[in-house]
């Protein structure tokens, strides 16, 4: 599960998305001081639309942008701790030429999961259309404000004809689950109780929810074996091979056997 840090690539990067045909090209983001008198334009969205979009760790993401005149494209996240990474292009999709009125998507042959931090997320798409956006430098700096000064100063001072557009969305936590426990024993006839209730006898599958939760194995003869677990979205299914201490017998006392032996010579 890229289980975005920030969207992480089955393979690398942070951050966002799966390819939706249900994806709308309509859905508009806000397009950000483009340079002087140009007429070019870029957009991107999400395969859930720029209203808000938000996705579990976990999930996957697709991004979708689009251009009205030929140009370089740059995608850039910003995660929730201000980390930022060139999610386009990369080593899958390293061309970064798009002609225009044609809608691209990244990931495209890969994909791309939600993964921590949570919390707003921030993707930044730039087109230019003489050169590509390759300032390795950027990638140092933190946080959204930081980005946008000095992308905008690089831009202004190579007199490049550019346009940017944003679009942010929510890494929200992974939903906690379920997680099976399988136990069993090298004894024959041990029972188990999960939470109080008995199960059955080993071996048994048994189902935990998110919370604590009482493993106790008995059998007669034995000290019981008790295990607490306490299962929340890190938990993962395992197995318990539980093992039984014999409880010691008393041992006869040597006194009764003398009374009884000498009770026996005197008969």
């Amino acid at each position: 599960m890229r289980r975005w840090n920030s969207l992480v690539l089955v393979v690398l990067l942070l951050a966002v998305f799966t390819v939706g045909a249900s994806a709308d090209p309509q859905t508009k983001s806000l397009i950000i001081n483009p340079s002087p008198k140009s007429d070019l334009q870029v957009r991107l969205w999400t395969d859930k639309g720029t209203g808000d979009p938000a996705y579990r760790v976990g999930e996957r993401v697709q991004l979708y942008f689009e251009v009205n005149q030929n140009a370089y494209v740059t995608i850039y996240d910003i995660n929730a701790d201000g980390k930022i990474t060139k999610l386009f292009p990369n080593y899958q999709q390293s061309n970064d030429y798009a002609r225009r009125n044609r809608v691209y998507r990244v990931p495209d042959g890969y994909e791309i999961y939600a993964a921590p931090p949570t919390g707003e997320e921030t993707l930044l798409i730039v087109a230019s259309r003489n050169n590509p956006v390759d300032y390795p430098e950027l990638l140092r700096e933190n946080g959204l404000d930081r980005l946008l000064s000095r992308l905008r100063r690089r831009l202004a001072l190579s007199g490049e004809d550019w346009a940017m557009d944003i679009c942010a969305l929510r890494i929200l936590p992974d939903r906690i689950r379920n997680i099976r426990l399988d136990v069993d024993s090298n004894l024959w006839g041990v029972t188990l109780y999960v939470d109080g209730s008995y199960v059955g006898e080993l071996p048994q599958r048994v189902d935990l929810t998110p919370g604590e939760h009482q493993l106790v194995a008995l059998k007669s003869g034995y000290k019981a074996a008790i295990r607490d677990i306490y299962v929340d979205q890190s938990s993962e299914n395992g197995k318990w091979a539980v093992r039984l201490e014999a409880l010691k017998t008393p041992r006869t006392s040597s006194v009764e056997g003398d009374l009884r032996f000498d009770f026996e010579i005197k008969l």
